[in-house]
């Protein structure tokens, strides 16, 4: 086994030990803010779905659980394994209604019905969201969104195996360790990308449907316009980013003066203008700007280790004028073997999967609003019929391609 793999303790789906797993080559740790955290290697040894691999990283316990392996009739078994974060998978929320609640009384109660605890939460203010029919991971990937927060699993061990599991949540992980990147200068092997989102100058907020009340205050059925924060905003129902508007905006039609670039965000949950304001002037800093990621070896970066969450000050010389800025790393892949290669992506990255899923969710919510809006007297359930036929409809629409030769 190469010096610097770490030792792989093996135990079986029911924590029993089944010895070391012993792992031929190198393996790779791959892991993201809030996202994924994965290793894959090869062994000798065929380790069960489900199987669990508890190892030290430097002081820092983990634990990953077998999801898939590869298996020749002859030859080595490639083993691909996640954070133990994913048995939340197997753990289903019927309904959380978190209204106007902490970050972590929010955090308790999506990891009540599992058998992890809160080993620390952030003060991050009052906010509210709705939790149905969903499963655990879901749920705790939607609370650090709306609250802004960013997860860590902690795994304690004692004699010899996992005593306990539970969440850290912070408001930021990492921290600054006088980290910088310089790209454009001699620097081989670093990769800039410019994603391909949109770059806004101005974005129109907009929250909740609110629902119709009669004149003693009670509620009907039927939803009318989405909530906007004009009565908090000086009349404006969007905000917008004069510097930004000046280099990323575009000619009005006479090309005398710069206008802005504008979008739009929906937070369908949001029922407060002043918390929906703020939430959109954060969502326009994001906007403002392009995405751009620089993926690098860590020993590029000049000065100490570098650890997920850090930041980093980053020297775009490569533009005019030269970009200064400071970022994150966002992502960390490290090959262990003979020696730990470490390469991070400092910036941006694109959004995981269960993020994706958060805004079609987002999407599909605001759209039942919408449609219970038309004329101001659908009700809720009937809104809902309509959208959970109209997304049928699609799916199956999908499903007829398997007809289709290609």
């Amino acid at each position: 086994m190469a010096g610097s793999v770490p030792t792989l303790w093996w135990f079986d789906r029911w924590d029993e030990r089944i010895g070391l797993l012993r792992v031929a080559g190198e393996l790779v740790h791959t892991e993201e803010l809030n996202g994924e955290d994965t290793l894959e290697f090869a062994s000798f040894d065929v380790p069960a779905k489900g199987d669990r691999l508890l190892w030290l990283d430097g002081t820092t316990w983990r634990e990953h659980v077998v999801v898939r392996t590869d298996e020749p009739m002859a030859g080595l078994c490639s083993v691909y394994a996640e954070s133990s974060l994913c048995e939340l998978l197997d753990d289903f929320i019927e309904e959380a209604q978190l209204s106007s609640r902490t970050a972590t009384q929010a955090l308790a109660a999506v990891l009540a019905p599992t058998r992890w605890g809160v080993a620390h939460c952030a003060d991050l203010g009052n906010a509210g969201c709705l939790v149905y029919h969903r499963n655990a991971l879901w749920a705790l990937r939607r609370v650090a969104e709306v609250w802004g927060g960013e997860v860590t699993p902690v795994i304690a061990v004692a004699d010899g195996r996992v005593a306990f599991r539970s969440i850290r949540m912070d408001g930021r992980r990492g921290e600054w360790r006088g980290l910088r990147l310089t790209y454009g200068k001699n620097m081989a092997g670093c990769t800039r990308t410019v994603l391909e989102q949109d770059v806004y100058t101005a974005l129109y907020g907009f929250g909740a449907g609110l629902p119709y009340t009669d004149e003693n205050g009670n509620y009907k059925a039927g939803y009318r316009r989405k909530l906007t924060f004009g009565e908090v905003n000086g009349g404006l129902n969007y905000v917008a980013d004069d510097a930004a508007r000046e280099e990323w905006g575009r000619w009005n039609a006479e090309r005398t003066a710069k206008v802005h670039s504008f979008g739009q965000v929906t937070f369908s949950e949001e029922t407060d203008p002043t918390r929906l304001l703020a939430l959109t002037r954060r969502a326009l800093a994001e906007a403002s700007q392009p995405k751009v990621s620089y993926e690098v070896d860590v020993a590029a970066l000049d000065g100490d280790d570098a650890d997920l969450g850090d930041t980093v000050a980053v020297v775009d010389t490569s533009r005019t004028p030269e970009w200064r800025l400071t970022a994150r790393i966002v992502r960390r892949v490290r090959t262990f073997g003979e020696t730990v290669v470490a390469r991070v992506t400092v910036g941006a990255v694109e959004p995981a999967d269960y993020a994706r899923a958060s805004v079609l969710a987002a999407d599909v919510s605001a759209l039942r609003d919408d449609v219970a809006g038309i004329d101001g007297n659908l009700s809720t359930a009937a809104s809902t019929t309509a959208v959970e036929s109209a997304v049928s409809a699609a799916i199956d629409d999908l499903d007829e391609l398997a007809e289709v030769s290609f």
